[in-house]
C-alpha cells in the first residue's frame, strides 16, 4: 500500500452554475484529469490547449448517466477499503480532502443517507470486521479525530459547535510523535 495516494472528484455543476449556463472544462480520462482552456465566460472550451495532470484516482462524478460515473460506492472501494485494511494492519489511516467551499469534499466525506461517504462506509467497515474476530484473545480499540482547517483556523467537527471558541484548536509538534493538535477529541 502507497504511504500516500492522491485523488481527485469532479461534482455536478450547481444550481448557480447551471443557470449561467456554465460549462464543464474538465474531463477524466483514467488516471488523468484533462482541463481544456477557456478563454472568456460564455466561450467554449478548447480541446486544442489542455492541461493533464496524472493522480493515482481521477472521479468523474458530474453526471450519474455517464458511464465513467463515479459512486461513492466506488470511491469506498478505491480509498476506504485500503483505511480498513491499514488499520487492522496496525497502522494509522488520515484522509484528508481539500477544496473550496462548495467543491464536494462534505459529499465525499460524509454522504447523504441514500449515498453515504468514506467515513460512515469506513466506520461500518470496521465494525463488521471487528464483530467477525471470533479470536477470544483480540481486543480492539478505535480512534476517531475528525476536524476542519478553514481559513487557517481549526476546528474539531467531533464536538458541539461553541460560539466564537469553535475555532480555537491549536496544531502543535511533539518532538518525537510529530504534529498533532492540542484538545482534539
Amino acid at each position: 500500500m502507497a504511504s500516500v495516494k492522491v485523488a481527485v472528484r469532479v461534482r455536478p455543476l450547481n444550481k448557480r452554475e447551471r443557470d449561467m449556463d456554465a460549462k464543464t472544462c474538465i474531463f477524466m480520462e483514467d488516471k488523468k484529469t484533462v482541463i481544456s482552456n477557456f478563454h472568456a465566460p460564455g466561450a467554449s472550451c478548447d480541446h486544442s490547449d489542455k492541461k493533464d495532470f496524472t493522480f493515482d484516482f481521477s472521479y468523474w462524478s458530474a453526471d450519474s448517466s455517464d458511464k465513467h460515473y463515479a459512486s461513492q460506492e466506488q470511491v469506498f472501494k478505491d480509498l476506504g477499503v485500503d483505511v480498513i485494511k491499514a488499520a487492522f494492519e496496525g497502522y494509522n489511516a488520515c484522509i484528508f480532502a481539500y477544496g473550496q467551499t462548495g467543491a464536494g469534499k462534505s459529499y465525499s466525506m460524509m454522504g447523504m443517507q441514500e449515498a453515504p461517504g468514506l467515513i460512515p462506509r469506513i466506520c461500518q467497515g470496521l465494525y463488521a470486521r471487528m464483530e467477525s474476530c471470533t479470536d477470544d484473545k483480540t481486543e480492539f480499540r478505535t480512534q476517531v479525530s475528525y476536524l476542519e482547517i478553514y481559513n487557517e483556523k481549526v476546528r474539531d467537527l467531533l464536538q458541539p459547535s461553541k460560539g466564537k471558541d469553535h475555532f480555537s484548536l491549536k496544531v502543535r509538534e511533539h518532538p518525537k510523535e510529530g504534529p498533532y493538535v492540542q484538545d482534539l477529541t
